[in-house]
Formats: C-alpha cells, structure tokens, sequence
C-alpha cells in the first residue's frame, strides 16, 4: 500500500479511530505494529517476513552487546554483515552478475551466470540504515539496549515512514514510541495540512511532471533543448515526489502523536553542495555523516587528501544506495567531487567577494545549473552509454518542431513549480504573522478543500507509485 491509493484513507481512519479509542500506550503500540505489517504486507506478505528477520536479528545482538561488551565487535559486526548482507543481495546481486557476465563477453568468452530475479522488498535500503543505526548507537554506548520488542519492532516497521523515509534515529523515535500520547486538536490540524500538502505535490505536481520526463528520456535521440528542458522538469517532478512523500509521512504520524524528523529545506537555494545535501534527504545526508564519514575522516589532524578521499567514497556509495546501476555511481561520484572543489574554493575565496551584491544570487543559480541540472541527468538517465551521447548533443540544436516541445515542456515545469514557490513563501512569510489569527482556521480549511478538489482532478492510477520507491 502507498499513501495515494484509494484504500489509504479508509485505511488511515480505522487506524487513527481505533488508535486514539485504545488510549493506554503499550496497546496502540501493538495496533501500529500490527497495521504496518498490513500496511507492508499489502501486496507482497514476504516482505514484512524479511523485515521482522532483520528487526529480530539486530534486537538479539543490540541486547548481546550489552551482555557481553567484551565481545561487542563481533555482534556489531554479525549485525552489518546481515543487514548489508540482505541489501546486497536484494539489490545488487543482480548488478554484479550482469557486470562480471559482461565483462567476460567483452574478450570473447561465452559466460553465464543466473540470478534469481527476485522481486526488490520495497524500502529495503532504508529499513535497513535504521536497524543498523540503532545497533551502532548500541555499540557506541549512545542509547540503551530496548527490553520491549514490541517497542522495537513499532521504531523499525513503523508504517509513516517505513517505505521511504525519513530514515529515523533510535534516540529521537524510540523516546517518542516509549512515552505516553496526548491527542492534541491543533496537532491534529497540523498533520492534516502537512499531509494534504504533500498529496497536492505528489499527486498534482510530479504527476502532472512525470509523462513529459518520461517521454523526452524514452527517445532515442532527444534534441539538446528538449533533453535539459526535460531534465528541469525531472528535478522538481523528484522534489515534488520525495518532499511530499516525507510531507504525507510526518503529517500522518502527526496525526498519532509523532515527530518525524524533516528531510528537505529548500534544497534548491542552496549555495554550494554541501549545503545542498544538508537541504535534501536530510536523513540519509546526515546518517552517512555521522556512521561513515566521520569515521573515515577522523577526529584530528585530517589532511586534504583523507577528506577528499572519504568524501568522494562516502558520495559514492550515497549514488549506490540510489540504485544498482551506473548512472547513479556517476551521479555520487559528481556530487562528490563538487563537494571537495567547494571545500577547498571556500578555503581560498577572500570573505569580501562573497558579501558582493548578487553573490549570494549568482551562487544559488550556478549550483542549480551546473551541480543540480547536469546532476539530475545523471540520476535520471539509467543507460550509461546515453549519458556521453547526452554530453555531446548541442544543447541549441533543434528543429523548429523540438523547440516548440521543449518549450511546452518547460511552460508545463514552470506552473507546476509555481505552487511550490507559493507554499515556501506562505510558510516562511504570512503564516508567522496569520496563525493566531481568528481567520487562519477558515483560511486553512478553505485550503484543504482547494487540495482535495485538486488531487481528485489531477489524479491517475498509472502513477500512483513514488519514485523513491524503487531504491
């Protein structure tokens, strides 16, 4: 199930209805795990199978590590090899046979290797991070080791956010699965807004966006302009989609009493790299931080050359863990090089030329053309042998026909990103200065209304799936 099917909302009544009538904390834990296991299971019921293996697992070695601290690196290290056992298997198992079959076709040897196609467990990447995270956290002394599997099991399989994130810490959910929930009217109210929100970008915004992307990228020869013009709409068809998943996700677990931590802020005014991945997917940006790139690092006394290295490595596998496929090697590797350029240009630009009039400007619109446009191709091209292709095609040339597309393409991305422009300047400017007005209810009604209406108008079954889905 996913949050813009049409058994959703009869689903999310009987769970929130049911959830607040049980009142005594211990029971409507037990309630949420059992509707995330439906919630889960809803089209393939092996799934949540291999969740729970993987929950069981890091539950027993966390309690082991306390147990036996002398011991505590082989449990750790039990735990990371099961867990990046299972993503490796699931995802890129498959990416590697391919390879190895066609590297060995590439000298003229007829070799066969045959993989078992099984079917990728949906939010497997992030699921995993989770559990490892709370046994790392174990392991470094950071949390306690949890007594109450029920408890356990509600921070791993918690159906808000299970799929796709946020990726969730164990100090900040689990205090917050342990601690009693007071409905709260105004809570309520926010979680609605939050989730309608995030509906009008998934359902109006990046499925109105994605037909346009995908049938520029399916052409075998895509004129320059139609291609970029494409690929800006792919940027904000991905915003879109992610931001509103993780808005419907925190919004619905609003509505139950819980704080989801945010995963965007504004990723497109971002200056330089680096502060653009601690604008976008802020979860995983920050996961990767604090659980392999700090270590890789170190503490003191780190060269130039060990942050470049760690850096590059750690964007690397933050391209990877996108998907098994060569583009999104390439999209981590270009991401992290631009990374270590912004660290060491920071170093050498004087403080003056960056406080210049339009400075600030000029550096939000090269990231999002250079870094952010050239990075979207990269992500959204999953034929590596295309991207060169793409590289080298003018991208002024076209015909009269592919200009006019390109510019319908690029009409169609400017009015969906008008909505989006429309609710940062509501948050950021008119909402402090409106909400304890006595209008704002009737406002914020009135707008949930105009949501509804649009997400039934705009809506198809064809698209029905999140992008972040598959990874």
């Amino acid at each position: 199930m996913n949050f813009v099917q049409t058994e959703f909302p009869v689903f999310m009544l009987i769970v929130f209805v049911a959830y607040w009538a049980l009142g005594r904390r211990s029971w409507q834990n037990i309630l949420l795990v059992v509707a995330s296991a439906v919630f889960y299971g809803w089209v393939h019921p092996w799934f949540f199978i291999l969740l729970f293996g993987s929950a069981i697992l890091d539950f027993s070695l966390s309690q082991a590590i306390e147990r036996w601290p002398v011991r505590k690196k082989v449990f750790l290290g039990v735990s990371m090899m099961a867990n990046l056992g299972l993503l490796a298997y699931f995802k890129y198992f498959g990416f590697f046979v391919d390879n190895v079959v066609a590297a060995f076709q590439s000298v003229g040897l007829n070799f066969y290797m045959g993989t078992l196609d099984v079917l990728l467990p949906v939010g497997i990447s992030f699921y995993t991070f989770q559990t490892m995270g709370y046994t790392i956290d174990v392991y470094r002394g950071e949390i306690k080791a949890r007594k109450n599997f029920v408890d356990y099991a509600l921070y791993v399989s918690f159906f808000a956010q299970l799929v796709a994130g946020p990726i969730e810490r164990a100090g900040r959910l689990l205090p917050q699965i342990e601690a009693h929930r007071t409905f709260s009217w105004t809570l309520i109210r926010s979680g609605l807004a939050l989730a309608m929100w995030g509906g009008v970008k998934k359902v109006v915004i990046a499925d109105t966006l994605a037909p346009y992307v995908d049938k520029v990228y399916v052409l075998e020869h895509p004129a320059g302009p139609l291609l970029w013009a494409a690929t800006a709409a792919f940027m904000i068809q991905i915003y879109a989609d992610f931001s509103g998943y993780t808005d419907i996700a925190r919004g619905v677990a609003r509505l139950l009493g819980f704080e989801l931590m945010r995963n965007f802020n504004a990723p497109f005014l971002a200056k330089t790299t680096v502060e653009f991945w601690q604008r976008w997917h802020m979860s995983l940006s920050f996961w990767l931080r604090d659980y392999l790139m700090g270590p890789l690092v170190g503490d003191h006394n780190v060269s130039r050359f060990r942050f470049a290295w760690a850096t590059v490595a750690t964007f690397t596998i933050i391209g990877f863990w996108h998907g098994a496929s060569w583009n999104f090697l390439l999209f981590g590797l270009y991401h992290g090089l631009w990374v270590v350029a912004y660290g060491l240009i920071a170093r050498k630009v004087p403080v003056a030329i960056s406080r210049l009039p339009g400075s600030s400007a000029a550096a939000v619109l090269f990231h999002l053309v250079v870094v952010g446009l050239f990075g979207s191709m990269l992500f959204r091209e999953h034929h590596a042998h295309r991207i060169l292709q793409h590289i080298t095609t003018s991208p002024i040339s076209g015909t009269l026909d592919e200009w006019v597309a390109a510019m319908v393409v690029m009409t169609v991305t400017v009015v969906m990103t008008l909505p989006l422009l429309m609710g940062y300047g509501f948050d950021v400017w008119i909402k402090p200065r409106i909400k304890a007005s006595p209008w704002y209810l009737p406002m914020q009604t009135t707008a949930w209304a105009g949501y509804g209406v649009c997400m039934w108008l705009f809506f198809r079954v064809t698209a029905s799936d999140f992008v972040y889905f598959q990874f």
